[in-house]
């Protein structure tokens, strides 16, 4: 285990934080927070509470790993360095997976409020579609976010949020929770495994750890921060949602609620916050995405031409994202992605975990003079997270998960795959643009 030299140019702490709340504060928040409502009543502050604790677990885990491999890659580079190249593979892939899926889920939401911010009545998978469409163009010509652009979209839409929620709290009775929990147990349970979906974003500053100033420090407390402050915004909004006692609650009901909180205007504002938030969180996604395949092909764990370069963007992998992503738009209802999402997502943050775990049994691991973030109280919360992982797989539905493990070792096939001399080129060429010694393996 080497250490890395720290980064004297690359984005702040505070920028690194706004990636992954930017990233969060998406349609996990403009799409599901009704839907959460719709299952658990009033009782969905509880599942966002206690589905914030539980990916804290896993935060921790992330945290300890990135403090100690402080460049790009996140769950795939912990996955390969602590528990070997194929458990590495399989993380990687189902972060590429589930970021696909999420990437779907996202644009629908777009669809759905572009078309509310428009005053139309169009199927949201056309506007989701057109969306894909502008992203994959705007990757392939090799567009990347700047972090002060990032800063100024998340303070916008959060800080429409905060507005929302504080005419929430302003409008709340505490007959608005009556009864708390209607539908016993089950429906709080059901909604943790909804919320999961919104929570996983907080993953992408470990990803891009290379590109962040002082990155072995800067990490953990970005994802940390980033999950305490989206608890808190989440709940926020479920309050807000639940006080105007909506008659019913779907996915445009943070849009309904705005309306009578806020009024016509008010409905348009948060409108516009959720169309660039999930257009702006899509992107990064496609982003992400593109930066795992680089990173796996870098490591000749899937073959060189499958993340071939054109204009530094990885062209194949962002093309056959794309197709996946547009035929989960078009096919796929919301409940399912939502779904197969957290089935990939939860194997890469077991693999973590795991990961994590094995580090606090053998410290000897990591070099005496490194410093790097120790997780409190040992291997319990390494523990916890990968028991949580597994517990919240289990509560999708069979179905969902067969389907996601069938995706995770049908992509094995991109592990054994013999590459072609094009496709060793094309790692020199990868391995040169992230700056890695050609010739290293």
């Amino acid at each position: 285990m080497t250490d890395t030299t720290k980064r004297s140019e690359g984005l702040s702490t505070f920028a690194a934080i706004a990636f992954a709340v930017g990233t969060m504060i998406g349609a996990g928040v403009f799409v599901l927070s009704g839907l959460v409502i719709e299952v658990a009543g009033s009782s969905a502050v509880l599942s966002y509470l206690i589905c914030g604790i539980v990916v804290t677990f896993s935060g921790l885990s992330y945290a300890a790993l990135a403090s100690i491999f402080p460049e790009d890659g996140g769950g795939y580079l912990f996955a390969r360095r602590m528990l070997g190249d194929y458990p590495g593979f399989l993380a990687g892939w189902a972060m590429y997976v589930s970021t696909l899926i999420g990437t779907a889920f996202v644009l629908l939401g777009f669809g759905i409020y572009l078309n509310l911010l428009l005053g139309i009545n169009l199927d949201p998978r056309l506007g989701a579609i057109a969306a894909v469409i502008l992203l994959t163009a705007l990757n392939l010509r090799g567009l990347s976010e700047a972090g002060k652009l990032e800063v100024g979209l998340v303070v916008t839409k959060v800080a429409i949020l905060i507005l929302l929620v504080i005419a929430g709290l302003i409008h709340i009775q505490h007959t608005s929770f009556m009864p708390f929990i209607p539908h016993v147990a089950g429906g709080v349970v059901e909604g943790i495994t909804m919320v999961f979906f919104a929570y996983i974003g907080f993953q992408v500053v470990s990803q891009m750890g290379g590109e962040i100033k002082e990155s072995s420090k800067a990490v953990p407390t970005a994802i940390l921060a980033s999950i305490g402050i989206v608890a808190a915004i989440y709940v926020g909004v479920i309050i807000a949602l639940i006080s105007v006692n909506l008659p019913s609650y779907g996915q445009k009901s943070v849009f309904d609620a705005a309306v009578i909180l806020l009024g016509t205007y008010g409905g348009y504002l948060v409108a516009f916050a959720a169309t660039i938030s999930t257009l702006s969180s899509a992107n990064a996604s496609v982003v992400g995405a593109s930066r795992i395949t680089l990173e796996m092909a870098s490591e000749k764990q899937i073959p060189g031409r499958f993340a071939r370069l054109v204009n530094d963007q990885p062209i194949n992998s962002i093309l056959l994202g794309s197709a996946i992503t547009t035929v989960l738009i078009a096919y796929g209802n919301l409940d399912f992605i939502v779904n197969l999402t957290n089935a990939a997502m939860l194997s890469t943050m077991f693999l973590v975990n795991i990961s994590a775990f094995r580090l606090v049994k053998r410290e000897s691991l990591v070099p005496p003079e490194k410093s790097y973030f120790k997780v409190p109280f040992g291997r319990l919360f390494p523990a916890l997270g990968a028991i949580s992982c597994v517990l919240l797989i289990l509560t999708l539905p069979p179905a969902t998960v067969l389907m996601g493990i069938a995706g995770l070792f049908l992509g094995s096939v991109f592990y054994v795959l013999e590459d072609t001399p094009e496709g060793r080129m094309a790692i020199k060429e990868i391995r040169s643009l992230l700056r890695r010694p050609v010739g290293d393996n």
